[in-house]
């Protein structure tokens, strides 16, 4: 039954932000379109500003960890705001509200307000909403901070991609965009290792603020650097009825469900790592430690695809073995009769084959598309189902966690999640 989860919730999500976005298209009809011309991007750089770059990069990673930084947080926040374990859980997917909502619009947003200022707005949002969230003196204030930030980090993450294009020479055009890859578990694990010194010295309060003074100084960095020239297409902003043409097919429906439930999965295990080793014994530290590394074999396994691909893999087929294994891999992560190292040792394998996952789905995405015209439009229909699967993975295991009186039941939400992916990535097959 947990296997059509993600389908259930996305179809009213999706359905739902694709009413917001036909109304709020109707509110930017007469909005300017920043820098429109028809044109693509400007000429390539002689040099790559490889100090932009890493600016760029820096924002990317300082927005990623305020998804990581509530997990080690968790039972803090729960004994400060007297949070049960799905009230707990809905801090973490809180985060994922408007992404799964306005995905398929946000590219439309970033494309009048232009990259460069969609990002700079980005990071001052998340500031501001995170020291919003630090003042919380009621559960649904801090859901709503949640939320906020969730909607200025979907600008930051959307926008930064072509600022990275734009500040590459003809020679990195192909390397520099396939940096971005690491700031989603770059931040995740900086945030998992760093964030318990924190809390056990000055609580989750300080940590919020900790994160938004760095979002300000990057943000404020970010707005005094010239950004490099940069020419959008001026396409006009789709209809609602266009929207709906370009995306509703097998393609991309079985490749947003895809994405859908491997986060599902993967958001689940990793928003409760830390408090499940913390329960077993561990120390609060090791724990936070432990949870980066898995975060990091998840990376790894992202930046893997690339190479298998360039050997002549098939997207397709590294998702369905990505799903197979990790079947097997949930079954075992949270049985108690096997020894804990044991356990942890299949998380972290999870982690890393589930990483085989986004990158072969974005790979994927050219090709299931209708036209090329619609290809950015398809992603972010695609990239909208992943966060319907964040939004309702951590709440779907800590209902069955709180009615089992433990996670040792996890598994009948992971597996049929995996499996759902699973049979999706062979209905691919149909396709090609």
């Amino acid at each position: 039954m947990m296997m059509v989860v993600p389908m259930i919730m996305g179809v009213p999500v999706i359905g739902m932000g694709m009413g917001v976005h036909w109304f709020i298209l109707l509110q930017m009809t007469n909005c300017p379109v920043a820098n429109a011309h028809p044109a693509t991007l400007a000429a390539p750089l002689d040099a790559t500003r490889w100090t932009y770059v890493c600016l760029l990069l820096a924002c990317g990673v300082a927005a990623s960890m305020q998804v990581g930084k509530v997990p080690p947080a968790l039972g803090f926040i729960q004994r400060d705001l007297h949070l049960g374990l799905v009230a707990g859980a809905w801090v973490i997917s809180m985060f994922s509200v408007v992404g799964a909502t306005l995905g398929c619009l946000t590219g439309s947003m970033v494309d009048r307000m232009g990259p460069h200022r969609a990002a700079t707005s980005g990071l001052f949002g998340i500031a501001a909403a995170s020291l919003a969230g630090s003042l919380a003196p009621l559960p649904w204030v801090l859901l709503v901070s949640r939320a906020l930030e969730g909607m200025a980090f979907v600008l930051v993450v959307v926008a930064i991609p072509s600022l990275l294009v734009a500040s590459a020479s003809e020679h990195d055009r192909r390397f520099v965009p396939a940096l971005w890859g690491i700031y989603m578990p770059t931040g995740m694990a900086i945030s998992l290792a760093s964030a318990q010194p924190v809390l056990q010295a000055h609580g989750w309060r300080v940590l919020w603020q900790v994160d938004a003074a760095v979002l300000l100084l990057l943000g404020l960095a970010l707005l005094l650097t010239p950004a490099p020239s940069l020419v959008l297409r001026g396409r006009a902003l789709p209809t609602l009825r266009a929207l709906i043409r370009s995306v509703w097919h097998p393609g991309p429906l079985l490749l947003g469900l895809i994405f859908a439930c491997y986060t599902l999965q993967y958001m689940s295990v990793m928003g409760f790592l830390p408090t499940i080793l913390q329960a077993q014994g561990t120390s609060a530290q090791a724990a936070g430690l432990l949870s980066a590394l898995a975060v990091l074999a998840n990376a790894a396994g992202n930046l893997s695809v690339g190479a298998w691909l360039a050997r002549g893999a098939v997207p397709r087929r590294l998702i369905t073995g990505a799903c197979l294994v990790m079947i097997i891999a949930a079954a075992g992560i949270y049985l108690q009769e096997l020894p804990a190292s044991l356990r942890y040792l299949l998380l972290v394998t999870l982690s890393a084959f589930g990483g085989l996952i986004p990158a072969s789905v974005f790979a994927l995405v050219p090709g299931v598309a209708p036209d090329r015209q619609s290809t950015a439009t398809t992603m972010g229909f695609v990239v909208q189902f992943s966060h319907v699967g964040q939004l309702a993975g951590p709440p779907a295991l800590a209902a069955v966690a709180a009615a089992a009186g433990g996670f040792q039941l996890s598994a009948l939400v992971l597996i049929p999640a995996a499996l759902g992916a699973f049979l999706a990535a062979r209905g691919l097959r149909q396709l090609s």
